[in-house]
């Protein structure tokens, strides 16, 4: 692990990726059969505003750290990687012990009772695991208690009590190229954007 991707300046815009490799085939008869891969991961791309060298040399240098595609870091999405729901500072923890491959799981909250608590589309992990999850389906929360509807499924077992990180979610990255370019041009501007894929 290589630090975390500095925030400053932020990304002018991110473009987010779910893969799902799956291996398909078609039939001469059109018949189409599919086998998951189960092996969902994110990929982005992250393009910076125009930047002027002291603005630019913190990233490069960071970039630069990590080797190409040999270090991991972690990495903030700005927005998208806090609740759009109503909850705030609310501890969440898991009800059961939750088996790979799990997509609904079972929640508390102390006993609040809370509609839109977590929005379908947020993000969210586990604490003390790398692997994040999209919330597929509003959470409302009835005297403390509610389901989590998730994708992908669990890729490891989750204890019950562990904690729900639904704000300032970090992503385990690598860089998606060991080739790294960075475009300057008048007044030594500079121009960059960067791909990025989770690490499971």
């Amino acid at each position: 692990m290589s630090g975390t991707l500095p925030t400053s300046p932020a990304f002018q815009s991110v473009t987010i990726k779910s893969n799902n490799p799956n291996i398909t085939t078609i039939s001469t008869s059109g018949r189409r059969q599919v086998k998951t891969q189960q092996s969902q991961f994110w990929s982005f791309t992250a393009a910076y505003p125009p930047m002027n060298r002291s603005q630019w040399a913190p990233i490069a240098a960071f970039v630069v750290k990590q080797r190409g595609a040999y270090e991991s870091f972690t990495m903030i999405l700005p927005d998208y990687s806090t609740t759009n729901g109503a909850l705030t500072t609310q501890a969440v923890t898991t009800v059961n012990t939750e088996a790979i491959g799990a997509t609904a799981i079972e929640l508390s909250a102390g006993s609040i009772d809370l509609t839109g608590a977590l929005k379908a589309g947020d993000f969210v992990k586990f604490t003390g695991a790398n692997k994040v999850y999209m919330i597929v389906d509003d959470v409302n929360f009835s005297s403390g208690s509610a389901t989590m509807n998730i994708e992908p499924g669990l890729t490891t077992s989750v204890s019950s009590g562990v904690q729900i990180d639904y704000k300032d979610v970090e992503f385990t990255v690598f860089l998606g190229n060991d080739v790294q370019e960075f475009n300057t041009g008048l007044a030594s501007i500079a121009t960059y954007e960067l791909d990025m894929r989770e690490a499971l």
